[in-house]
């Protein structure tokens, strides 16, 4: 069943290729698919054993084959390429991510994206994936997260298979980790993430990384991982335009049957400005509420209902130009930081308090 193709790709998939393309030369892929009526009608009906007695059914199971493989690399189904809202903020990352999903292990590798949160970051890494999966199936694909790589790497340490742990990852055809600063300070995994970084590297597989900043950025990180996430091409990931955000705005107003005035997702639009997953969480926040409500919903109902998102907009925006005139002052003491945040936490609250009078 399903647990022993599992078990298969994860264990025996480079043996298992290798055995079958050293004896089919025309085999470029191959693939574990797991089918209870196939194998019943070549028990019964070995005459009609072959795929092509059954064509609608074949390609039913191959679609459910590769609803599996999604499920089985850790993608989400909605992140894909299609889905993506592409504005100026982001064109030249999801122009990155396109080509490496047409030509993986080739170029751009590794691919290193970073940006705030909430940008759209991890969309676009598991674009790569769906891509990669829809055209070359057989392709191994793992997606996680930098803190689930360090965990089971903790675990794998503790029940002693380790070994298993690493035949999992550098075997693998795309690694796609998300937020490596996790990395920060872990000297024991960042030693294991090197390696497996360098055996993917070096069999061509390909490696894609998302971070909140730049590589030379994250703190206490060693220089020699530092070197490699820069050795490929690195990709920044910018605040959307309001433009992109009304475009947004749209798309999931369609995706998810929404009617709303176009003054409410242009005051939405305005007033969320540096996050596009809290951007889709305020839409749905008013939607929700025009439904249960049952009334039209005006400005001023959306200020009082989003008050503390809008609130945290201002608090970052706020917050971002304290920074960079931190960061621009000739001198950079600490004794000019702190002042700054006073300021910055004043100007706040009191633009907090004038809005909602």
């Amino acid at each position: 069943g399903e647990i022993h193709q599992v078990w298969i790709e994860t264990n025996y998939m480079p043996e298992l290729t290798m055995a079958v393309t050293s004896v089919f030369e025309d085999v470029r892929e191959v693939s574990v698919i797991v089918s209870e009526d196939l194998l019943s009608n070549s028990l019964t009906s070995p005459s009609q054993s072959s795929s092509y007695a059954h064509p609608t059914k074949a390609a039913a199971l191959e679609g459910e084959a590769l609803d599996k493989r999604i499920k089985a690399a850790g993608l989400n189904p909605a992140n894909t390429f299609s889905s993506f809202v592409v504005g100026a903020n982001s064109q030249f990352a999801h122009a990155a991510c396109e080509a490496v999903a047409k030509k993986s292990g080739i170029g751009y590798n590794p691919l290193f994206i970073y940006g705030g949160p909430g940008l759209g970051k991890t969309h676009l890494m598991q674009a790569i994936g769906h891509e990669l999966l829809r055209r070359q199936p057989g392709s191994r694909v793992i997606y996680l997260t930098c803190e689930k790589f360090t965990n089971e790497f903790i675990d794998a340490i503790r029940r002693g298979d380790i070994e298993k742990f690493r035949r999992r990852y550098r075997s693998s055809d795309v690694l796609l980790i998300d937020d490596v600063q996790f990395l920060a300070g872990k000297e024991r995994s960042q030693e294991e993430f090197f390696h497996t970084f360098n055996t993917l590297l070096d069999g061509r597989n390909q490696v894609v990384l998302t971070s909140d900043r730049p590589a030379c950025e994250i703190k206490s990180l060693e220089p020699r991982l530092i070197s490699r996430f820069e050795c490929g091409l690195t990709v920044e990931m910018q605040p959307p335009q309001i433009e992109t955000r009304m475009a947004i705005l749209k798309k999931k107003s369609l995706d998810w049957k929404i009617r709303l005035d176009d003054s409410v997702l242009t005051f939405l639009a305005e007033k969320i400005r540096t996050n596009v997953r809290r951007l889709e969480g305020a839409l749905m926040r008013v939607a929700t509420y025009a439904s249960l409500a049952g009334e039209s919903v005006t400005v001023e109902k959306i200020e009082h209902l989003l008050r503390d998102l809008i609130r945290e907009e201002g608090s970052r925006q706020i917050r971002r130009t304290a920074r960079r005139y931190d960061e621009s002052s000739p001198s950079r003491e600490h004794r000019f930081s702190t002042p700054n945040r006073h300021v910055s936490q004043s100007l706040t609250d009191e633009r907090f308090t004038h809005g909602n009078r």
